[in-house]
């Protein structure tokens, strides 16, 4: 182990050692910038304070979190308690460590939130929120310092990259007509996949050292860093949520997510539960080790995921009367 790598883990040993409170609070605090939260946290934007924000938004989060999926897979760095039994992990993570996705995933998406709110108090708000997110991956012992900086670093570029180009990109797309767009949306959407399976590929023959490889699997927990599942569910939502988007805009218009006071609730509450049919009910239906095969279902579960989400919830929420457009 390099001298680096040990600075780092009395970092982790230090804060892990602050006692079963911290460790509590910050278990709450790391949840915000899980995959869960995500799913719960932005279609409320979207169908509830402002479509354009919420769109957005979600565009950055599959951005942020389809590359982040790249990052690891191509830098395959790992985890602390990987190294070391002086680092007990609180959370159960399968992927590898650098950069961080929790932070890269915060840095952008609560960014941004900031970006589209314009107010002082929300951007005070989200920056707490990123420190805050980053620093509970370290008292639970999932993540170096290093990871966390890469991050930081990898998540302010995508923010600052999105915030000079997302209106030229709109301008371009609004161009197109829905069906060009829809495509463009399908084939975009194979990006992520094809340079998740490039990043995999890179080193060749490479396997996880076995003392990683013990350390991981203590506990019986399955570890598959070499996955590419996080780049396939960011690609199937892209493709259900932009898709769907551009051809609900044209043919009937945005949901108007401003509208309504109990009716935002309504919709809400009735659209997490197709949410959460398909992110649940599909997944304990479609089986999980058939391979290719199972990574095509994978896609296609978390497209009607964006599909609905983007779509067919707003079709519903003007069919009961709940919605607008």
């Amino acid at each position: 182990m390099d001298a680096i790598r040990e600075l780092e883990l009395v970092v982790n040993t230090f804060l892990q050692a602050g006692g079963p409170v911290l460790r509590t609070i910050m278990q709450a605090i790391t949840f915000l910038g899980d995959e869960l939260f995500y799913i719960l946290f932005m279609p409320a934007i979207y169908w509830c304070v402002s479509a354009w924000s919420g769109l957005r938004i979600g565009v950055m989060l599959l951005l942020s979190s389809g590359l982040n999926n790249i990052f690891k897979l191509a830098m395959r760095g790992p985890r602390p308690s990987w190294i070391s039994d002086k680092v007990t992990p609180v959370v159960h993570e399968t992927s590898f460590g650098i950069p961080s996705g929790h932070t890269m995933n915060s840095t952008s998406v609560w960014g941004w939130v900031a970006v589209e709110a314009k107010k002082k108090w929300v951007t005070i708000t989200c920056i707490v929120l990123i420190v805050l997110i980053a620093f509970s991956r370290l008292v639970m012992g999932v993540h170096f310092l290093s990871d966390l900086i890469m991050g930081f670093i990898l998540g302010g570029l995508l923010l600052l990259l999105f915030a000079k180009t997302w209106r030229k990109i709109g301008a371009w797309l609004a161009k197109l007509d829905w069906k060009q767009q829809v495509i463009l949306s399908f084939f975009s959407s194979l990006i992520f996949v094809a340079l998740a399976i490039l990043a995999k590929n890179l080193g060749g023959e490479w396997q996880m050292p076995a003392e990683w490889a013990a350390r991981a699997a203590q506990g019986g927990k399955e570890v598959n860093p070499m996955s590419i599942k996080g780049a396939i569910t960011s690609a199937g939502i892209w493709f259900g949520m932009l898709g769907g988007f551009a051809w609900l805009r044209v043919k009937h218009g945005v949901i108007k997510s401003e509208q309504g006071t109990w009716q935002k609730l309504l919709r809400y509450l009735m659209g997490m539960v197709g949410v959460i049919a398909l992110y649940l009910g599909l997944g304990s239906l479609f089986p999980k080790n058939l391979g290719w095969i199972s990574d095509v279902l994978r896609y296609f579960r978390y497209f009607l995921i964006g599909l609905w989400i983007s779509a067919i919830s707003p079709l519903l929420f003007v069919k009961l009367k709940i919605g607008q457009i």
